[in-house]
């Protein structure tokens, strides 16, 4: 399928059909057959054109359905050029459909998110965020933050009336919007997660049963696994989903202070760094007499390998046996609720996808916060003023052209 937009979209697709423009009804299919600019047959297809403003761009739209193929699309392409079109810029349609008021920025985002969607998690995600919830809900926030602003500008507009009087309830109101707002921009975490994965680093010494422990993980022999010590001297990885969450788990060549060879140093060194990289580490203890850390940093999970070898186990820690299968779907859930935390179950039509939305609200709820502050009324407005401005920005309403060229230049072409 070839689309055309713009003012001479339906007169394009009608020329090169041998038809009328008028003769392309509105939304209907029509049967024909496309020639060159020589007259020469290229190919028989379906027409459709789609008038503004009811479009996707909200121009005038045509379609050309032909058959299949490398060849056969290309030479289509060919004759839609050569009868005047242009080729479109990636993501030029959904800029289009922006600028046109056709599609809100936070939707042309989803959009992007539903075609780079890598789990069925992240498909539903962006599904729910390309239908409007999030902007639902970001426009309830605006409208609420847009009362709070005019009850405090009332106030500075008559400095004779009772101030107090006037700007009643306005700091609960500002500090119940700055704690939904922060709520929301929480769920970056669910979002982030989901569209760009997650990257898990298994370490511990030699011979710790890292290897066995990613294949349990996995569900799949990805890792060699012998009784020799440092049998992975490189960097290995398996590649999974788990609760819609694309997780990649590495495992690291063994740590040792008697590293043999410089292939064996250059792998552990290797190791260190993608675990410095990693959103979670799993440090693997082996047993029996495993020694597990009391102080753990905030990336760490720290794992007794081997347990079927120690039934008594290490007190207070999570025990695993990739041989017995023990432990393994508890420490999935422990990474996930690492990586989560609270916003594990958040409502998935009203999850922050993107960098910038989360910045944006981070930056309203902290505005919101100052407005419901015992400052000035003047300072107060300001805050409210700025959160509100905040807001728009998320939605389109308030955007610079920067920002629009780097979202849209990541479409591809035809989008």
């Amino acid at each position: 399928m070839i689309r055309l937009s713009g003012p001479d979209a339906i007169a394009i697709a009608a020329r090169l059909v041998g038809r009328n423009p008028d003769q392309l009804e509105d939304r209907r299919l029509v049967h024909g057959v496309v020639r060159d600019t020589a007259g020469d047959r290229v190919d028989e297809v379906l027409v459709v054109a789609m008038r503004g403003p009811r479009s996707f761009t909200g121009e005038d739209v045509a379609e050309l359905h032909g058959h299949g193929g490398a060849v056969n699309l290309a030479r289509l392409l060919a004759a839609v050029l050569a009868a005047g079109a242009r080729a479109a810029e990636p993501g030029e349609f959904s800029r289009r459909a922006f600028d046109n008021d056709r599609l809100p920025l936070d939707r042309a985002e989803a959009l992007l998110a539903v075609i780079e969607a890598g789990s069925e998690r992240a498909w539903r995600i962006a599904q729910a965020q390309l239908a409007g919830g999030l902007g639902t809900r970001v426009a309830a926030l605006r409208e609420r933050g847009t009362e709070l602003l005019a009850q405090l500008e009332v106030a500075i507009d008559f400095p004779e009336d009772d101030v107090d009087a006037l700007t009643g309830g306005a700091a609960d109101r500002a500090q119940e919007l700055a704690g939904e707002a922060g709520a929301l921009a929480a769920t970056f975490r669910l979002g982030k997660a989901v569209q760009s994965g997650v990257e898990v680093a298994i370490v511990g010494p030699v011979n710790a049963g890292k290897s066995s422990l990613l294949n349990a993980l996995a569900g799949q022999d990805r890792a060699i696994v012998t009784a020799e010590p440092g049998t992975t001297r490189d960097v290995v990885e398996a590649r999974v989903v788990w609760d819609g969450v694309p997780v990649t788990l590495v495992d690291t060549a063994g740590t040792s202070e008697l590293a043999s060879s410089e292939a064996e140093r250059a792998g552990i060194e290797r190791g260190r760094r993608r675990a410095a990289e990693a959103d979670v580490v799993i440090v693997v203890h082996p047993a029996p007499g495993a020694q597990v850390a009391k102080n753990v940093g905030p990336r760490e999970l720290h794992v007794v390998s081997k347990a079927d070898l120690d039934p008594q186990g290490s007190a207070g820690s999570l025990a695993t046996s990739a041989l017995a299968g023990q432990g393994i779907d508890a420490l999935r859930a422990a990474v996930l609720a690492r990586v989560l935390g609270s916003v594990a179950d958040a409502d998935e039509s009203r999850v922050v996808t993107t960098a910038r939305q989360h910045e944006l609200l981070m930056r309203a709820a902290e505005a919101f916060a100052l407005a419901a502050t015992p400052s000035p009324t003047e300072v107060r407005a300001l805050e409210a003023r700025t959160a509100c401005e905040a807001l728009a920005e998320l939605t389109g309403e308030r955007v610079g052209e920067e920002v629009l060229d780097a979202l849209f230049a990541r479409f591809c072409i035809g989008k």
